[in-house]
């Protein structure tokens, strides 16, 4: 009891950490642009290549614990986890910086899908579900403590002090070894060359579209060779046999578009609040502060609504959040900073909403002996739109449209990033409720909604 109790704790520290290392980031690349003068394509690689690498290693790990003892591949992602950091505290450039950040992905993407396996084999049921909520409260304490210590960080301490934030974790590894169970190894049968197209694949597409077009065309071939490889492979990396499911696959598409707009608007917000109202690190973290407080708050009544008026009418909901975010937003940047902190809070209910809504359907929409299998591919595609989140925005920036989008305001490039977001949640609406249309949601009916 006492031993699961202090493994609870450190893995919890662990959960920590990770969210922490990805959310200080977004605070701190406005000032990594300036100091090194990039471009915005250029500075959205520190979290486009993480996110990239992130979202293949969350399934890779998941399946590497079919045949591996979990506390071997948790030690394994923590060291490079702790390695990536050090790499890019020591760096002297902008692609040492980069070269941390993947090898910190490499590794922290063992973190979130290790600890739930975690949790699933060495916890009694009853317990499970304890950890789980723990796990869930610490995941939304680091998304709200992000911000302000990486404020606080880069304005004391400068940028790299980030990277020892997250090295850390290294005084964690003692207690997890000597906690964690030892487990035993399986023969092993994993499909590596179907990975590694993967990898290539997803990481070419979503650098290529800020830095190289042949880049972006060389991910587009290794994805096509990927599912033409694992239709004809005895060992597939991913169960083609969900992909045929249409609805499934539908709001896999749902799930991506919703990430991307929401990771790119975390993108955005901090440069536009340092390029245009000038402020400091740590005044931007404490103006992102209370969007991560309201979003862990509206969890709990988002799955009310969800409960009440089931997926289709709660996500309609929440990309007209979204869509009202970032249509004010683009129309009021450049103007006070207190207004674009109010409509940014529409975005971050809107992300935590989109969280709660994809998890819970996704329950509802699979059998129950595919739904490890379709979380996972769930995940996967979701960490690839917020890949694309900082991409696509980064790059829409360094074009320069002219005449600005929005005709309601002039004053900033910011602007043009904000209507991109907006037509994306259009045509994602659009695409729900063509979706809808065509397949028919399972929706719930109630006569009062108690929020």
């Amino acid at each position: 009891m006492k031993s699961n109790t202090k493994l609870t704790i450190i893995l919890c520290l662990f959960i920590f950490f990770a969210v922490v290392n990805n959310t200080m980031f977004n605070v701190a690349m406005p000032f990594i642009k300036s100091i090194y003068d990039l471009t915005a394509g250029q500075v959205s690689l520190v979290s486009v290549t993480y996110l990239a690498i992130f979202s293949v290693g969350t399934i890779i790990y998941g399946k590497l614990a079919d045949f591996f003892p979990l506390r071997t591949l948790y030690i394994i992602g923590a060291s490079l986890l702790i390695g990536g950091s050090f790499i890019g505290y020591f760096a002297d450039s902008f692609l040492f910086i980069l070269v941390g950040r993947i090898v910190q992905a490499a590794g922290g993407a063992a973190i979130p899908s290790l600890t739930m396996l975690a949790f699933h084999t060495f916890y009694s049921v009853e317990k499970r579900s304890v950890g789980m909520t723990l796990l869930a409260s610490t995941a939304s304490l680091g998304t709200g403590a992000g911000p302000v210590l990486g404020g606080f960080i880069t304005s004391f301490i400068g940028y790299k002090g980030l990277f020892l934030i997250t090295a850390s974790v290294i005084f964690l590894l003692p207690f997890l070894f000597q906690l964690m169970p030892k487990g035993q190894s399986k023969p092993i049968e994993f499909d590596f060359f179907g990975g590694f197209l993967l990898i290539c694949g997803i990481f070419m597409l979503v650098v290529g579209i800020s830095i190289n077009l042949n880049l972006f065309i060389g991910g587009v071939l290794c994805l096509a060779g990927f599912f033409f490889y694992i239709s004809h492979a005895k060992i597939s990396f991913i169960d083609l046999s969900l992909l045929k499911n249409k609805m499934f696959c539908s709001m896999l598409l749902v799930g991506l578009f919703a990430f991307l707009v929401s990771i790119g608007n975390l993108f955005l917000l901090p440069m536009l609040l340092k390029q245009v109202n000038g402020m400091t690190a740590f005044a931007i973290g404490l103006c992102l502060l209370p969007g991560s407080i309201l979003s862990f708050i509206s969890g709990k009544y988002v799955k009310k609504l969800y409960d009440t008026c089931g997926a289709i009418y709660t996500l309609a909901g929440v990309l007209v959040l979204l869509l009202a975010g970032f249509l004010c937003t683009a129309t009021f940047a450049g103007g006070s900073y207190l207004l674009i902190v109010a409509f940014s809070l529409f975005a971050y209910i809107g992300f935590a909403a989109v969280q709660v809504v994809m998890g819970n359907y996704m329950f509802e929409l699979l059998p129950k002996a595919e739904v490890n299998v379709g979380m996972g591919l769930y995940n996967l595609c979701a960490f690839v739109g917020g890949a694309l989140g900082p991409a696509l925005t980064g790059k829409f920036l360094d074009l320069k449209f002219a005449p600005v989008l929005n005709p309601w305001n002039h004053s900033s490039i910011f602007v043009d990033g904000y209507m991109l977001l907006a037509f994306i949640v259009i045509v994602t609406s659009a695409f729900l409720w063509a979706v809808n249309r065509r397949y028919d949601f399972p929706s719930r009916k109630a006569g009062k909604v108690w929020l």
